[in-house]
């Protein structure tokens, strides 16, 4: 079955927030909420006491003996609690907002098939009601026992990543000033500019996870997301727009530099106002260059997917390719959620197996997949510790981390002088769509240039760029030296949102079609003949 996503960078913000309940609470509660951040341990953890858990650890043992009571062959209790802190400027207005959600999801596992349930109450005996409720849907006559005997192994600590200064720590007018000068700063970079928007998010999100095999885990994550938009108008009336954004595990001190807000909000207006003054793009099937970091998220988007062990299972054109060549020699796509800071980063994946580096393509040749506990029983794989969640009202999926492909050998500089005639793609943040199976793909130029005599000369506008993933992995000729991983701020939104990170070195695929209303470009080296 063929999935489509389609992509709008605007709606990001929508997509973030998704699942979160608007619940009005005292600074008090915040600071209890965001009171445990300041530890910070190495992915594997360390011992913790009871007492960093959000429910007690006979509540926890008790609820996976219920969901074990009717014959399950595998249970888990997610137990989850997040405190949303968002300020956004838009139309010359500034809005804040603090949001929380907190609950349990409940799993138990027959036969390969997911029954799940949750509650949005830590009240032990809803938790308990709910697990015998989702029990009883998994029930199997021949095998139901009553509740288990569960008997958790010591507490583990996971990767804590503390946001420094708290959210609760910078006062309303604080942030409200930060999005005063954001926003001169936004409008003043060019008087055609006629539309703004600057939003940050900061999230603390806790969790606790106990399952029928005896293991009980614990980490807190602080999410930081920074985005800015620009819409432009030209003298003809054309309307442009451009987006930058970062994402990371980190407080505001990590936006600095190349990743500050400033920066961000500069990069927005620069992009759109060049926009203004590009070239329609040429069409046809020739080479393209793109350029290093956020790019990534074009195999995201087209290999990616294929490569998660439920479409894999369920037959996308990664299936049955396990040592077959599915990428050109010399590329190789990894799959790391170890990266510290990095947004899909995390020292245990929703279903409490360990995060690990997998190494999915290597030198063009396919060695893995990206693999949950129930897929990977169905592949006969192991977890690699891709079971991710958008929140406790949802199961685990297998889901990506923070994908890219290697660096290579190749000089940045090389693939761009060998390049006579093409384009250079300096990031695909236009939007599009891919199908998830297949892994087509359209996906939008947000920034762009042509390619003349081995230099990048003119801005171009309207450019998309098509292909099916695997067939553009085989078509890559060159690879740069210069990989870059890129911080995201978007979310893939593959039936649930997850936050991703993604990069990669600047690369030439040799062939592929672009779109545009420019001239048809054939008889060029690497394209159309």
């Amino acid at each position: 079955m063929s999935k489509k996503k389609s992509m709008s960078r605007r709606s990001f913000i929508g997509k973030g927030a998704a699942g979160l309940s608007s619940v009005a609470f005292s600074s008090a509660l915040m600071e209890m909420l965001l009171s445990s951040t300041g530890c910070k341990s190495g992915p594997g953890g360390a011992a913790a006491g009871a007492s960093d858990l959000i429910l007690p650890e006979d509540v926890l043992a008790k609820a996976v003996s219920h969901l074990m009571g009717r014959g399950a062959d595998f249970g888990d209790v997610y137990v989850e609690r997040a405190a949303v802190d968002s300020v956004m400027s838009d139309d010359r207005k500034i809005n804040t907002t603090t949001t929380i959600e907190k609950g349990v999801g409940l799993r138990a596992v027959k036969g390969g098939r997911t029954f799940y349930a949750y509650t949005d109450s830590f009240e032990p005996e809803r938790v308990y009601e709910t697990a015998r409720y989702v029990a009883d849907a998994a029930e199997d006559p021949a095998s139901s026992t009553g509740p288990a005997v569960i008997t958790l192994a010591p507490l583990t600590s996971g990767l804590s990543f503390p946001i420094k200064p708290l959210p609760s720590e910078i006062g309303v007018d604080q942030k409200i000033e930060l999005f005063k000068a954001l926003m001169d700063r936004a409008w003043s970079a060019d008087a055609r500019i006629v539309q703004a928007i600057q939003f940050m998010r900061e999230i603390i999100r806790q969790v606790n996870i106990a399952t029928s095999s005896g293991k009980i885990v614990r980490q807190t994550l602080g999410l930081t997301e920074i985005m800015a938009q620009t819409y432009i108008k030209g003298a003809d009336g054309q309307l442009q727009a451009a987006w930058d954004q970062r994402g990371a595990y980190a407080g505001r001190d990590f936006f600095t530099g190349e990743n500050a807000f400033e920066k961000v909000v500069d990069a927005a207006a620069a992009k759109a106002v060049k926009l203004l003054e590009a070239v329609d793009s040429p069409r046809g099937v020739f080479p393209v260059v793109f350029g290093p970091g956020m790019n990534g998220v074009l195999f995201h988007e087209s290999c990616g997917h294929g490569m998660e062990a439920d479409l894999v299972f369920k037959g996308s054109n990664y299936k049955d390719q396990l040592g077959k060549q599915t990428a050109a020699k010399g590329v190789t796509l990894i799959d790391d959620g170890t990266i510290e800071s990095f947004p899909g980063s995390y020292a245990f994946d929703d279903e409490g197996t360990p995060s690990e580096r997998t190494v999915l393509i290597e030198d063009g040749i396919q060695r893995n997949y990206l693999c949950d506990i129930i897929y990977g029983e169905k592949l006969k794989m192991k977890s690699t510790g891709n079971g991710r969640r958008q929140s406790f009202r949802h199961p685990p999926i297998p889901r990506m981390r923070n994908t890219f492909i290697d660096k290579g050998t190749t000089p940045a500089a090389d693939i761009v002088a060998g390049t006579k005639r093409g384009i250079y793609v300096a990031d695909v943040s236009g939007g599009g769509q891919v199908d998830v199976i297949t892994g087509n793909f359209m996906m939008g130029v947000g920034e762009g240039y042509l390619i003349e005599n081995g230099k990048i000369t003119k801005p171009i506008k309207g450019a998309t760029v098509s292909g099916m993933g695997i067939e553009a992995m085989k078509s890559i000729d060159m690879v740069g030296d210069d990989l870059k991983l890129f911080p995201s701020a978007g979310r893939c939104g593959k039936m649930q949102t997850a936050p991703v990170g993604f990069g990669m070195p600047t690369i030439r695929v040799r062939g592929i079609l672009v779109g545009g209303k420019g001239e048809a470009w054939t008889d060029i080296e690497g394209g159309s003949k």
